[in-house]
């Protein structure tokens, strides 16, 4: 082969490849941003917080990194990506971190502390007769946890003893006929006081005493309360 043809020939190959080359796309590489994945995985692990209260903060971490992560990639979209676990990410920690606490805060008026039994109202009623029932009468003595509302007291403040009663409207409106079972007695002990709590649930735990042998107009139920949760 002549030089002429071997150079016209080399000219060719790397025309060749030029052209190849130019026909090749451009695959453009974005980061995904680590702030985005970790808001995701800790909102996942804030589940936690339905048993470990504790836990609960790592949905409002959750939600802070979620929220910087999706602020630096709208400056960098050229750059960064993750916009979708970022947004998941703050989106699951608001849902599970409300989630947990709501559940946290109803867990501890509606249960019992270690030690005490849980008693409601509507178990305290009296029997056809307008006795107390051995069933109750089985619990004086015993610490016991019920909720029910302050009845109005001449104080808002500074309260040592009040009535427990089982209906807001025995909160409202002052009734004759309210029927004694629906009505605890409580002494608040060890130098504790408590603030009237107006149409709001309360928790009292304490050591229950009945009376069986109450007159009309009495309360035959009474509470050495140690324990008050608002």
């Amino acid at each position: 082969m002549a030089r002429t043809e071997f150079s016209d020939a080399l000219r060719g190959v790397y025309r060749d490849v030029d052209e190849v080359n130019g026909d090749e796309q451009t695959v453009d590489y974005k980061e995904v941003n680590a702030l985005a994945v970790l808001s995701v995985v800790l909102a996942v692990v804030s589940g936690l917080g339905f048993f470990f209260k504790p836990f609960i903060l790592l949905a409002i971490v959750s939600f802070l990194l979620g929220f910087l992560a999706l602020r630096k990639i709208l400056r960098a979209p050229e750059e960064l990506s993750g916009m979708i676990p970022a947004t998941l990410g703050m989106g699951l920690g608001i849902l599970v971190g409300l989630s947990a606490a709501i559940f946290q805060v109803w867990y501890y008026y509606h249960n019992a502390p270690p030690g005490y039994e849980v008693v409601e109202f509507d178990t305290l009623g009296f029997d056809e007769k307008g006795k107390v029932r051995p069933e109750i009468l089985a619990l004086d003595g015993k610490k016991v946890y019920i909720t029910g509302y302050m009845y109005p007291t001449d104080r808002h403040a500074g309260i040592e003893n009040f009535q427990l009663v089982r209906l807001l409207a025995h909160c409202k409106f002052c009734s004759p006929g309210t029927n004694p079972a629906d009505m605890i007695a409580v002494n608040l002990e060890n130098g504790m006081t408590v603030s009237y709590r107006a149409n709001k649930i309360v928790g009292v735990g304490g050591i229950f005493y009945v009376d069986p042998n109450f007159k009309p107009g009495e309360i035959p139920y009474s509470l050495e309360a140690d324990v008050f949760r608002k």
